[in-house]
């Protein structure tokens, strides 16, 4: 079985703080929001690579931070 390497980087940062202040981030049609934005905080392509390397979880329309991702957003 092979394991890739999913690299943090800045967007994924500001993200993860998102999700920390709010508790999740809501899957919309162009990306992914915190709860009352109409902007999206990162394209659904960024928060998938972010469940492949195990900062995020998916459940339903919301994306919630795994351990490693609140760590991670406590960063900078």
């Amino acid at each position: 079985m092979t394991s890739t390497t999913v690299v943090l980087i800045p967007g994924m940062l500001k993200t993860l703080r998102l999700v920390r202040i709010y508790g999740f981030i809501v899957e919309r049609r162009d990306g992914l929001s915190y709860p009352g934005s109409n902007q999206p905080a990162c394209p659904k392509a960024l928060a998938e690579k972010m469940v492949e390397g195990g900062w995020l979880m998916k459940q339903g329309e919301r994306y919630q931070p795994t351990e490693k991702g609140w760590k991670a957003g406590e960063a900078g």
